[in-house]
């Protein structure tokens, strides 16, 4: 098998970078921490500057990292109300009453009074919500 020509002008410093840290979809945690390793290290230069091949790794990585932030990071809208806040997490999430019963370790009924507003949330409730969508306990308080 033959070599690939550099193509384009990459430097042999954007071939170092991406053997180390190949560019590729970010698929899990563990993808996405290293990632930021690897942005911050270039971010974080001391003398600030770049080559050409690194600002190209930078910015194709970067482009990967806001991918998988888009996909797995939930914005919330500003100022819900903790049910708002809990019926905007479920649909975003795809889910119903009896996915919700899971996670809560609760009722279906228990779990559709609590996303309707008929039912407060209770601090065990918050906590397991904001384990479960990975944000602050007191959005749900």
């Amino acid at each position: 098998m033959t070599a690939l020509p550099h193509s384009h002008g990459a430097t042999d410093d954007y071939f170092r970078l991406v053997r180390a840290f190949p560019l590729r979809p970010i698929r899990n945690a563990g993808d996405y921490a290293q990632a930021g390793k690897v942005l911050n290290r270039l971010l974080g230069r001391s003398d600030g500057r770049l080559t050409r091949g690194q600002k190209d790794y930078l910015d194709a990585l970067a482009l990967l990292v806001k991918e998988y932030d888009q996909k797995h990071s939930h914005f919330l809208p500003a100022d819900l109300t903790p049910t708002e806040a809990l019926k905007y997490l479920v649909e975003q999430a795809g889910m119903g009453p009896t996915a919700l019963a899971k996670v809560l370790g609760t009722s279906h009924a228990m779990a559709s009074l609590m996303l309707h507003g008929k039912r407060g949330i209770s601090a065990d409730a918050a906590r397991a919500l904001a384990r479960y969508f990975k944000v602050d306990t007191g959005l749900f308080v």
